[in-house]
């Protein structure tokens, strides 16, 4: 009974001294995040731009996170797809016209093909991933718009060869690894019904389905078998920082879809501990290798109130700021003292442990969020300070005595500038790359 009584004290006295997790050391310190791979130097968030950043150094891989209608995650910024796809060209406004085939080539009726098509029509959205089962988005040509937008940077390679990312691709990329293509370089990704929809109608798959049958969840894509060793890869292994949207533009579980896919390629530390704990390692970024290999991010209060709940404080967070201040955080106020401390204050209770605010300058000319005052009731809170995003060498020179990390479109001159003042390779995180490499010389050492 002693014995009894001594283990249930010991068990009481451990669970009263479990403390949260030191957040803020998850994270390296100035850590640079590749905004959507580059916007600058390669189509956002696909492949080339994300292996680009990888081989650069940067310590993240950014994306935005958004839901197909057969529930894929995407890592990919625009509701509507027309900006970075050509998505008018192939499906044009309605229904896609291949989706007919579509339904017949997985051996549904033609009467259930035609009944689902119907179905499909009522509140479709023109060009939102939400509209478009996954097979029908990795038809779309991701790359060549980049080459319209930005004649200066276009590659030929691009054109044709890119990719409406998911959520695993990015994790790939993290890992060392790049898609697997057939001989003519188009991306294989095999695709069944699942196993649990086998042998039923798509109007019973319908009936079962969320949210009125918004998303129709028959199929299962290989994703575990999607990639390849990269050849290129030279070490570099980033984590990823990782944006959810606002609730109504995804379903209600988003949040606990990403802790499923983070859980599935090994990448949850709250069911699989990281055992590096160092960011750097022989001149070589491991950031996806530590317990910060994965930031959450968000500007919607309930977004991050719903990560909260799944989550729960075991990863590290950003609470995004632009204005205006959202109305629901009571005494709120992105202009004053008391109200950015309120703002503040209620994102930390909230799980949030970053503030990430939006800084001015070209090409973006954003509000300016971190005024020295505001950078300085962030730390005050205890928080890190992550603003975005950088474009220049005259945004690094304001902002990064009052920064801890930056989503940057240049990660070649944001790291390159933390060389030069010592804040990389130096006495701060001596063990991370000592240099940069050329950014035109990567992209053709990655065969771009």
């Amino acid at each position: 009974m002693k014995h009894t009584f001594l283990i249930a004290a010991v068990a009481l006295v451990c669970a009263c001294t479990t403390k949260a997790p030191d957040l803020n050391s998850f994270v390296p310190s100035h850590a640079v995040m590749a905004h959507r791979g580059s916007t600058y130097w390669a189509p956002e968030e696909t492949e080339s731009a994300w292996r680009w950043a990888r081989e650069m150094g940067a310590d993240y891989l950014e994306s935005d996170l958004q839901c197909t209608k057969d529930g894929v995650i995407l890592a990919n910024h625009d509701v509507n797809l027309t900006r970075t796809t050509d998505i008018e060209e192939v499906f044009g406004e309605g229904v896609p016209a291949s989706r007919r085939d579509f339904y017949l080539s997985l051996g549904f009726s033609v009467g259930d093909a035609d009944a689902q098509l119907e179905y499909d029509a009522q509140g479709f959205e023109p060009y939102h991933a939400s509209s478009y089962y996954y097979a029908e988005l990795l038809t779309l040509d991701a790359g060549s718009w980049f080459n319209a937008a930005r004649p200066g940077q276009a590659r030929e390679a691009y054109a044709g060869s890119q990719y409406v990312s998911a959520l695993q691709d990015q994790v790939a990329y993290a890992e060392g690894r790049m898609l697997k293509r057939d001989a003519d370089g188009r991306r294989i990704l095999p695709y069944c019904i699942k196993q649990c929809c086998e042998g039923k109608t798509l109007a019973q798959i319908r009936a079962e389905a969320r949210e009125n049958g918004k998303y129709m969840e028959f199929l299962e894509y290989d994703f575990a078998g999607a990639y390849t060793e990269d050849p290129a890869d030279s070490g570099h292994r980033p984590g990823i920082y990782i944006e959810f949207k606002e609730p109504e533009v995804n379903p209600e579980d988003m949040e606990q879809r990403v802790y499923d896919i983070l859980d599935a390629c090994g990448w949850n530390i709250i069911t699989s501990a990281p055992a590096e704990t160092e960011f750097y390692k022989d001149g070589l970024v491991q950031v996806g290798k530590t317990r910060g290999k994965v930031i959450l991010q968000t500007f919607s209060t309930a977004s991050l109130v719903r990560a909260n709940s799944v989550f729960k404080g075991r990863l590290p967070m950003c609470f995004l700021l632009w204005p205006p201040c959202p109305e629901d955080i009571p005494g709120g106020d992105l202009e004053t003292e008391e109200g950015f401390r309120a703002i503040l204050a209620w994102a930390k209770a909230n799980g949030a442990n970053i503030s990430g605010p939006s800084i001015s300058g070209e090409p973006n000319n954003y509000a300016e969020l971190n005024h020295p005052w505001q950078a300085a009731l962030v730390h005050e809170a205890g928080m890190l300070n992550h603003p975005y995003s950088f474009d220049s060498i005259a945004q690094m020179e304001e902002q990064t005595a009052i920064s801890d990390g930056f989503f940057t479109n240049r990660s070649d001159l944001t790291l390159q500038y933390l060389i030069d003042h010592g804040l990389r390779a130096g006495r701060e995180n001596p063990e991370a790359p000592a240099s940069v490499p050329d950014p035109v010389a990567t992209l053709e050492r990655l065969g771009y």
